[in-house]
């Protein structure tokens, strides 16, 4: 999995459009103010440093400083908090956290004391923002929700929407995606009743699920995101914004093999981040733009950006980026020079950073390298246990529930967003029809609106249903696709072959073990990448069922063989799939007749065209059902069902008539899956 490092878009109360004019007139105004006038005065000073921070001018301190003693002085305790405020945007935005976070509890204080609860929230949120840009995300959550709950009480919508995207983003960090989805898909749906989807807001809350797809490797959901974000960022010309969407479109090319047009994007949000003065937007574009040249081998490059990025992440305490950065790093020592040492090395410290960051990916990336280094290093029991460990982690935030969860997430909200549309467009013509009743009240009768009422009222409740309909198919499928995938892999499978693994291990056999260990790895690394795609193209299918089969050949020491057979008109290269649709057939072939075998089991898997139709079969020679124990039938019916269920789906969303048939034969069993023959392209 690539590691590319992602802009987020998190809210600062401030616009960063062009400010001269306005500064211009301040500082003019703050001239001829005279003493007689320090309110006026102070004011003008709250404005004016305000102003410089959003040019990005270190003139806004002092200029700050003179509006606290100013404030302090009149004894003016809310213009005070807000030049306390303002001050910590300025520190957060130099990277000086500490003493942000001094301003911010100043604030916050005098805030509570006034009883303002609302901008004592908005202080909190920004409390929130450093936390975030220390990595430390179970504390910006903490503070983030405090503030949500606040704008909740006094029922300010839009900043709701806010802290929810900020709560979510908080999540994804974290890995854990279907709270950070669920989050993301309330903030959408605040920002669609309010009609707010033409603001900076609304884009911010698509530019991040953007990226939450682009973890979770559904790049066209990332991109398609990620334009909606693009065009609002365009249209209101929000800079950071647009640089953030750059990146992420330059990360989305990354991940499609395509370096150069990344580094072209990454380049321009360089630019835009260097003319903002964002020090951590400039660091980010830098590292991406290291990672898109380990793609190009380029790796003396490479590691001249990140040794450039890394004491920008250092200053800020970003531990996130700088579990990223030692990574990326590594790799390049592992290639340049084939330097062990030094990227064992960067690949610990990655891990630490990855820990102390709570991020359960990046920990995983740093297992997975180290890994690596520790088998070329000879280390073979170190690599095994380094393995494990990365497998159990992935599977904590890649499971199959997991999974299950999301899709389910997303159905809801579309179902909720279609509901809050059509509550919208239902309202509007309601309202239309009234203002044409009441100009023409004398033309028509009031009875005729309320039949017309009705009718829009049966008319939308029948589009309800029909939407009502479609989700539940669509939840269906979710549901059947995912109780597949947890199916395709039994975990007695995993089980036996990380003890077969290690058995290997302790008898010293480090060939075997090594063979072992890969076949076992690259099986799990293809499943996981074919459980996110409905269809698969059928050569990479074949490979990982083959790969299969040799874990299982070697785990029976042996003890059958296989065959594949494809009818030479079949282009495996161009021929779409369900994923490991006839997996659960195979693994009942070995474990239900192959495997009370002693040997000459065999099994045959073949592929052809039958008209329009992918014609596949599994057939073995084993004890077959007649002598199978009923629990060997009982499990099997599981697979039988949840397949028939997967082609039920395809039969009607494509108007065919796939099918399956399992037959009993003297010797083993045959069983034939016919499905719609799909190209790619």
């Amino acid at each position: 999995m690539k590691k590319s490092l992602h802009y987020v878009v998190l809210f600062i109360c401030a616009n960063l459009f062009a400010q001269e004019r306005e500064i211009d007139s301040l500082e003019h105004l703050l001239v001829t103010t005279n003493k007689e006038q320090d309110s006026l005065r102070l004011n003008v000073l709250i404005e004016l440093g305000y102003n410089y921070y959003l040019s990005n001018s270190d003139k806004s301190l002092p200029v700050f400083d003179d509006a606290i003693l100013l404030a302090k002085n009149l004894g003016n305790k809310k213009r005070l908090a807000r030049a306390y405020q303002y001050k910590g945007h300025r520190y957060s935005s130099k990277g000086l956290d500490s003493l942000a976070m001094q301003m911010y509890n100043q604030a916050i204080s005098i805030y509570d004391d006034l009883g303002l609860k609302g901008r004592k929230a908005r202080a909190i949120y920004n409390k929130g923002l450093v936390y975030f840009n220390q990595s430390d995300y179970k504390n910006a959550i903490s503070n983030t929700k405090e503030a949500y709950l606040a704008f909740k009480e006094v029922s300010d919508s839009v900043l709701m929407a806010k802290m929810l995207n900020s709560i979510a983003l908080n999540y994804m960090y974290l890995s854990d995606y279907p709270s950070a989805l669920s989050k993301y898909f309330e903030a959408l749906i605040i920002h669609r009743r309010l009609n707010d989807t033409v603001s900076n807001g609304f884009a911010a809350v698509n530019a991040n699920i953007g990226l939450q797809y682009t973890r979770l490797e559904k790049f066209d959901k990332a991109i398609e995101y990620n334009k909606i974000a693009l065009e609002i960022y365009e249209t209101t010309k929000y800079q950071y914004g647009l640089a953030n969407c750059l990146t992420n479109i330059g990360n989305a090319y990354d991940y499609l093999n395509k370096p150069q047009k990344a580094i072209t994007n990454y380049n321009k949000a360089y630019k835009i981040m260097s003319a903002l003065g964002n020090n951590y937007g400039m660091a980010s574009a830098i590292t991406n733009i290291g990672i898109a040249n380990i793609a190009l081998k380029d790796y003396t490059t490479a590691l001249n950006y990140f040794k450039q990025s890394k004491p920008i992440y250092e200053a800020l305490n970003n531990s996130n980026n700088l579990a990223i950065v030692h990574d990326h790093m590594g790799i390049c020592y592992l290639n340049l020079d084939k330097n062990l040492i030094e990227a064992k090395k960067n690949f610990e410290t990655s891990l630490v950073y990855a820990k102390k960051a709570s991020s359960l990916n990046l920990q995983v990336n740093a297992l997975e390298s180290l890994t690596q280094t520790h088998y070329k290093l000879g280390n073979y029991k170190k690599a095994y246990n380094l393995i494990d460990e990365a497998l159990v982690l992935k599977d904590s935030f890649n499971s199959v529930e997991k999974k299950e969860e999301l899709a389910r997430l997303e159905e809801k909200y579309k179902y909720q967003n279609e509901k809050t549309i059509l509550e919208s467009q239902f309202e509007r013509e309601r309202l239309t029809a009234k203002e044409k009743v009441e100009h023409q009240e004398h033309i028509i009768d009031l009875a005729i609106f309320g039949g017309g009422s009705l009718f829009l009222l049966v008319v939308g409740g029948m589009f309800f249903y029909r939407k009502k309909r479609e989700i539940d198919f669509n939840l269906k499928v979710a549901d059947t696709e995912l109780k597949a995938l947890r199916a395709q892999m039994d975990p007695h499978f995993l089980f036996n072959s990380l003890n077969s693994i290690n058995s290997y291990i302790i008898k010293n056999d480090t060939e075997a073990a090594t063979n072992y260990l890969t076949k076992f790895a690259r099986l799990i690394r293809k499943t996981l990448e074919s459980s996110s795609e409905k269809e698969v193209i059928l050569r990479d299918d074949i490979e990982i069922l083959k790969n299969y089969l040799d874990i299982e050949q070697k785990r029976l020491d042996n003890s059958f063989t296989y065959s594949i057979e494809i009818q030479e008109d079949i282009d495996v290269n161009n021929t779409l799939i369900p994923p490991l649709i006839l997996q659960p057939f195979i693994e009942n072939s070995i474990w239900h007749g192959i495997s009370k075998m002693e040997r000459d089991g065999h099994i045959k898997l073949e592929f052809k065209k039958d008209d329009d139709m992918l014609f596949c079969a599994v057939d073995d020679n084993g004890l077959g059902r007649s002598q199978s124990q009923i629990k060997d039938k009982e499990t099997k019916s599981i697979g039988v069902r949840l397949t028939k269920n997967r082609i039920d789906i395809l039969n009607a969303q494509r108007k065919t008539k796939g099918s399956m048939k399992i037959i009993d034969k003297a010797k083993g069993v045959r069983v034939e899956v016919k499905l719609p023959l799909n190209l790619a392209y």
